[in-house]
């Protein structure tokens, strides 16, 4: 089963409370491979400033090691 809620959440940038798509897992054997990858991908934007990451409640971290 996979695990998907909606909830509050503030912006780490500008402070603005927005209801947000949370994604805590993904199960492959159900739905198509292509929704599932999608919900894997899937990012929060701030109304508000724009700010976009899996999570707009935490810091980005970017990764330097390719």
């Amino acid at each position: 089963m996979s695990k998907v809620v909606r909830k509050q959440v503030k912006c780490i940038k500008c402070g603005e409370e927005s209801e947000q798509l949370i994604v805590y897992s993904v199960n492959y054997l159900l739905g198509t491979k292509e929704d599932n990858d999608r919900l894997m991908q899937h990012k929060q934007k701030c109304p508000k400033c724009g700010y976009e990451a899996p999570d707009i409640s935490k810091e980005e971290i970017k990764n330097t090691n390719n």
